[in-house]
């Protein structure tokens, strides 16, 4: 007589048994974390989009600049004597200049003193000496404080600095081979004449003597000389001298043997720049968009801002901000890019097509390009208004990013609940799978009990 026998224990290996349950468990947590995934790379999308449009919108705010448009430049023909600055109302021509002197700052000097030498000031006394030039006096003062000072050339230096620096004076003092040099300002004007007050701090470092006469000049004190188109002018100073040519401002910095021509008029380098700048940030700004919102109907693959709709908006809108033409030229000038040479090409990138044209109109008319541009409906206001709303803090591209970190952390707290509950499955399983095992175990003993039973009862013919 055969009675049926329980096999080898199926549920032998719980954990694998738990880890696969679960694996099938886990699932939707796969599919939030795929979704958040997606979140976070539109995220990172957002934020190139709007560095792109921030670099053309910054672009076009420089277009939009009072008096872009209407730049100067003055070129020197010899950089190393002259250099100069011309502003929006530079009388355009060509100047002829020779410089014959410059200005100079006058200069004196102590004598030379041992390494170890000072000037002392008794306790409470104060010993004052004044540096004047033009309008200005200086008043240093040494104090002998409550137990006497003695003071070495730096401290002396750095007395006399303080002092010019807290009057905002541009005289300075400097320590040369154990020697006091003190320089002033530029120019005649500016000779310096020295006193001592109270003491003798001066005439210890002979600087003056008794009567207040320098002791040793090193340089005097002088105006700059020089001639524009055969005129000749003085100046007490070198440089940022702006009151000489209309709008231009000349810095002298060296004597010349021959003359140097310098060349005012419109900088159509600088304008025709920053279009090329604006224009270049324009198509990146449209490839850019272009790659992200392509669809390839052979590989059925699509850019990852294909579809949105805030991108295909901004797209349409700058293409017609180019195209359109300005309302509230003058009569007679141009309305539309394309009438100062600025086009698409077949790629539709915009482009000088006609850089001629263009440099025409900024020599000769540059109003009229700065209106197509500057005014209320121009190109660069008009990409302006449409890019800032987007990029500003608060905008639009951040309100779209805002929402979808929104989602982000919901999907994070739905995982984490997610995690939570199957924490609990998971130790609930395993708890069931080792209960049943005791059990099948308990089961497998039994049939053990009674089979040693039966055949004790009934031997081998069991």
């Amino acid at each position: 007589m055969d009675i049926p026998t329980i096999g080898t224990n199926p549920f032998s290996n719980i954990e694998q048994l738990v880890q696969q349950y679960m694996a099938i468990e886990r699932q939707p947590i796969a599919r939030l974390q795929t979704q958040k995934g997606q979140l976070n790379a539109k995220i990172s999308l957002y934020s190139e989009l709007s560095d792109q449009l921030s670099s053309l919108q910054s672009k076009a705010e420089d277009l939009l600049e009072d008096d872009f448009f209407l730049q100067n430049s003055a070129t020197s023909s010899d950089t190393s004597k002259l250099t100069a600055t011309a502003g929006t109302n530079a009388s355009a021509g060509t100047y002829e200049i020779t410089i014959t002197d410059l200005a100079t700052a006058h200069r004196v000097a102590s004598e030379q003193k041992t390494s170890d030498w000072t000037y002392t000031v008794a306790a409470g006394e104060t010993h004052s000496f004044t540096i004047s030039y033009g309008s200005t006096t200086l008043t240093v003062e040494l104090s002998g404080g409550d137990t006497g000072q003695s003071y070495t050339l730096s401290d002396i230096r750095d007395a006399i600095n303080a002092e010019a620096e807290e009057q905002g004076s541009g005289v300075y003092a400097s320590v040369v081979d154990n020697t006091l040099i003190i320089e002033g300002e530029l120019g005649a004007s500016n000779a310096m004449s020295f006193e001592d007050v109270t003491g003798t701090v001066l005439q210890s470092l002979d600087v003056i003597d008794a009567t207040g006469t320098i002791q040793h000049e090193l340089q005097a004190a002088s105006d700059a000389h020089f001639t524009v188109n055969g005129l000749s002018i003085t100046r007490s100073q070198n440089e940022g001298i702006d009151d000489v040519i209309e709008g231009v401002t000349l810095n002298l910095l060296a004597p010349t043997t021959e003359t140097v021509t310098l060349e005012v008029g419109r900088d159509t380098s600088a304008i025709t720049g920053g279009i090329n700048d604006f224009i270049s940030a324009f198509n990146d700004l449209m490839d850019y968009l272009n790659e992200q919102t392509q669809v390839d109907l052979t590989t059925y693959t699509r850019g990852a801002l294909a579809g949105d709709s805030l991108v295909r908006f901004v797209k349409r809108e700058l293409i017609d901000s180019v195209l359109q033409s300005v309302s509230g030229v003058s009569d007679g000038n141009p309305s539309s890019l394309s009438q100062i040479g600025i086009t698409f090409d077949e790629d539709m990138h915009l482009t000088i097509s006609d850089s001629e044209t263009l440099n025409e109109y900024i020599q000769d008319n540059p109003q009229a390009v700065a209106d197509l541009f500057q005014l209320t409906d121009g190109v660069a206001q008009r990409i302006y208004d449409l890019l800032n709303p987007l990029t500003q803090s608060g905008g639009t591209i951040e309100e779209q990013k805002e929402v979808l970190q929104d989602q982000v952390e919901d999907i994070d707290d739905r995982i984490e609940r997610l995690e939570a509950m199957l924490q609990r499955r998971e130790e609930q399983i395993r708890d069931e799978l080792v209960s049943l095992q005791q059990a099948l175990i308990a089961a497998v003993q039994q049939q053990h009990f009674m089979q040693s039973l039966l055949y004790g009862m009934y031997g081998s013919t069991f």
